[in-house]
């Protein structure tokens, strides 16, 4: 499992993204967005209203700032005219533009994962205890194993699927109860989103193997936003 570099990159001017690209996007939810109401819809106005307990509701307003501030430099438009329509599958898509983009978080840390045209999933989870260890190690390892898995492998190889088959789920629209996504239609970028965060990002295997590219949201930009 590797760890990516990450680069600084801002917000706050142009960026720009080929079709053979994703780019991953990392940044903080424990944050109080400059501004950030200001970016809101009034859906997003009204959903934050409804979020009573206050580290859930800080979350969601960094989520927004940050998903609408990003893919407006993508778009060279302002990010609180970008209008979000959810498709019949549930997806949320960009109104009249071709940007796919999937956000995921786990506990403070968020990923946001941006491709020109083709569909894309993300998820990051943060590598816990499991309650049920050894239940969930006789599901996914052989009983011809000579020598039974450690703890930490048991944990690691879990949310190593877990990641792969939300991603998948994800990048097609669909729930992790819904019909699952064939593996072999979808390929699964996994790496270390940050200490003891696994991540995945899935594309279609139809289409080439895109280049990663892996940024941290540069501090100065939120000054400036």
């Amino acid at each position: 499992m590797h760890a990516p570099h990450w680069s600084e990159r801002s917000f706050v001017k142009p960026n720009t993204l080929t079709n053979e690209e994703v780019h991953v996007w990392r940044f903080p939810l424990d944050f109080d967005p400059p501004a950030g109401m200001a970016l809101l819809s009034q859906a997003e106005k009204q959903r934050l209203a409804s979020i009573k307990r206050l580290l859930p509701a800080r979350r969601y307003l960094s989520a927004r700032f940050h998903l609408r501030s990003i893919l407006a430099s993508y778009l060279n438009e302002d990010p609180a005219g970008l209008e979000f329509f959810t498709a019949s599958n549930g997806k949320p898509h960009l109104n009249n533009h071709p940007l796919q983009f999937n956000l995921s978080h786990s506990q403070n840390l968020a990923l946001l994962a941006i491709r020109s045209r083709h569909p894309v999933g993300v998820d990051v989870e943060k590598i816990r205890t499991l309650k049920y260890a050894g239940k969930i190690a006789k599901r996914m390892f052989s009983e011809k194993s000579e020598k039974p898995p450690s703890a930490a492998s048991q944990q690691l190889l879990f949310f190593q699927r877990w990641t792969a088959m939300e991603a998948r789920q994800k990048a097609m629209g669909r729930g992790i109860f819904d019909a699952p996504v064939a593996i072999d239609a979808i390929r699964c970028q996994h790496f270390l989103a940050s200490d003891g965060f696994i991540a995945a990002v899935a594309t279609e295997s139809i289409h080439a193997a895109p280049a990663f590219r892996f940024f941290n949201c540069r501090r100065e930009a939120y000054d400036a936003a």
